[in-house]
């Protein structure tokens, strides 16, 4: 698969490269808030021709004058000075990377040596965005004296640049949320404190004083002046609508003494064509999600139409599993919208595509499934690997835990067996986790059948035995009808002392009782009930009852 799996290739013939910018450009032009400038080298005149996303486990395509946006590149890598030369003997210029808090001294070294430059990435910004700041600073180049209509349908960036050249300032996209969308990244641009932090969170910072301007900036027809801590700047703002709907706000940073006087006329104009871009945005990455969901749908629940289905999708391995991820608690995603559940899908899928390129994912209800094409124990193994550091990424991105099962190998025809596999051992870990046996950060949070032991072998016993009628069995719903009636408290007490092994004594201190309470509780159980617990087979048979209804 080659690397370049998304981004701007951009031809340069003879005649154009002029217009092309620099490196010495691009670090002026990146912003400094999200992009640190690491390295550069001695020649800062190379040629940027644009950015693509990175596939550290394959050869890079040959890209004169790219920048490598490189996705889990591992920073302690035994081949990380190898992967550098090969970048640079493939015409690459400069790498854009995150440290996750990892020591980039190698990298850096690697860099000097190959004459590349090296931007370190805020680590809180996904890099689809960062991908969108990259060919940003490098299209104003390309194209200079750019009107609105010349814009890439949903380029917000490039929106924010061509205002910001047309205003003469510096500009901001939010949306209602006072979330950051996008921002002009032309050099030398006026800032203050506000867009700093704005830029650096991708959030406007709550204030009384900001929450007021923007439900001001929300309910105006108009361009407004709004305040600023600077008497050297000035701040106008417009909101940015598609009817009565509010889908943002357009905000322009300018010098108060270079005011321009067509600033509302520009941020009219723009605000109106904000909303086209904001629309298309919004429709095209959610039918791109549910285009996807769609086809990945019939493979996993239809086995009628799953061969059809992995044609369409390009699967034809004979052996194939499904993962099941899925956020902890369970219950956190199961309340939002629609739109967060696709955040997640996204996260998931935007990963995959950088660790596991052969996968397909897909989405039902709250659970996100990856589809794995494998033929050996050696690739599952990779696999699973591969799965733990993209639930470690979407737990950052998404700031809770993100868990993951492993399904069993199956056929494509019994895809349908993997994917509910799956879905007990990630209901299980789920179990495990909110019990405390197994910690949320840790890398337990992938499990597989193997893993989870004998208690998700257990509760698939009784799962079938529930299934055929068979639990939770007649000893079980006496014992809970006796104490439902009689106020008592039998059930809890023959399954903590069955559970202990058949010890009253440990028993007792698990449900924090007197021992001889235990004892007599033991000694009415087979005159109640006509169950003898000193036969084998009979505590056998009321633990796996009780056990049923306890789990």
């Amino acid at each position: 698969m080659p690397n370049a799996i998304c981004g701007v290739r951009v031809t340069t013939p003879a005649a154009e490269r002029h217009a092309l910018p620099t490196l010495a450009d691009v670090a002026r032009s990146a912003g400094s808030e999200i992009l640190s400038l690491m390295e550069m080298p001695a020649d800062d005149q190379q040629i940027v021709a644009g950015s693509v996303l990175y596939d550290s486990t394959a050869r890079p395509t040959k890209f004169p004058g790219a920048v490598a946006l490189a996705i889990g590149l591992s920073l302690s890598g035994k081949r990380l000075g190898a992967k550098v030369r090969e970048l640079s003997d493939a015409g690459y210029v400069a790498i854009v990377y995150k440290s996750n808090g990892t020591s980039d001294e190698v990298l850096r070294a690697a860099a000097r040596d190959n004459g590349m430059a090296l931007f370190r990435a805020s680590d809180s910004v996904p890099w689809n965005q960062l991908a969108e700041i990259m060919d940003a600073a490098v299209i104003p180049h390309r194209q200079s004296g750019r009107t609105l209509v010349d814009i890439r349908p949903g380029d917000l960036f490039d929106l924010a640049n061509t205002v910001a050249a047309q205003a003469g300032g510096a500009i901001a996209i939010a949306d209602p949320e006072q979330t950051i969308l996008a921002y002009s990244t032309l050099p030398d641009q006026p800032i203050d404190e506000t867009r700093r932090s704005s830029i650096l969170s991708l959030q406007v910072p709550h204030s009384v004083e900001t929450d007021n301007d923007y439900r001001r900036v929300h309910a105006a027809t108009d361009a407004l002046d709004v305040t600023t801590q600077d008497p050297l700047l000035r701040r106008t703002a417009i909101a940015i609508r598609a009817g009565d709907s509010v889908l943002g706000s357009l905000w322009l940073l300018e010098l108060a003494d270079d005011h321009n006087e067509d600033a509302d006329r520009i941020l009219r104009e723009a605000a109106n064509v904000a909303a086209l871009h904001i629309l298309h945005k919004r429709t095209t990455y959610v039918s791109n999600l549910t285009r996807q969901i769609d086809l990945v749908q019939p493979l996993l629940f239809d086995p009628k139409r799953a061969e059809l289905a992995a044609i369409r999708l390009g699967i034809s391995a004979p052996s194939i599993c499904v993962a099941a991820l899925g956020v902890w608690p369970s219950d956190a995603i199961a309340a939002e919208t629609l739109q967060s559940r696709l955040r997640l899908f996204d996260t998931i899928r935007t990963a995959c595509a950088i660790r596991l390129p052969s996968a397909v994912c897909g989405l039902s209800d709250n659970i996100v499934y990856i589809v794995l094409p494998q033929t050996t124990e050696s690739s599952r193994q990779f696999q699973r690997g591969a799965i733990l550091k993209i639930v470690q990424n979407a737990r950052r991105l998404l700031s809770r835990p993100v868990l993951a099962a492993l399904g069993v190998a199956a056929t494509i025809d019994c895809l349908e067996e993997s994917r509910v596999n799956a879905e007990l051992v990630l209901s299980e870990l789920v179990r495990n986790v909110a019990e405390g046996r197994i910690a949320a950060d840790s890398d337990d949070i992938v499990a597989d059948d193997d893993s989870l032991g004998s208690r998700l072998l257990l509760r698939q016993f009784v799962s079938a035995l529930t299934t055929a009628g068979q639990l939770p069995g007649a000893h079980a719903i006496s014992i809970a009808a006796y104490d439902e009636q009689h106020k008592k408290s039998f059930e809890e007490t023959i399954y903590a002392y069955l559970s202990c092994g058949g010890n009253a004594i440990d028993a007792a201190k698990s449900l924090d009782v007197h021992v001889n309470t235990v004892r007599y509780r033991l000694s009415r159980v087979e005159p109640l009930f006509g169950i003898d617990l000193d036969d084998a087979e009979t505590r056998l048979l009321v633990w796996l009852q009780l056990w049923a209804r306890h789990n």
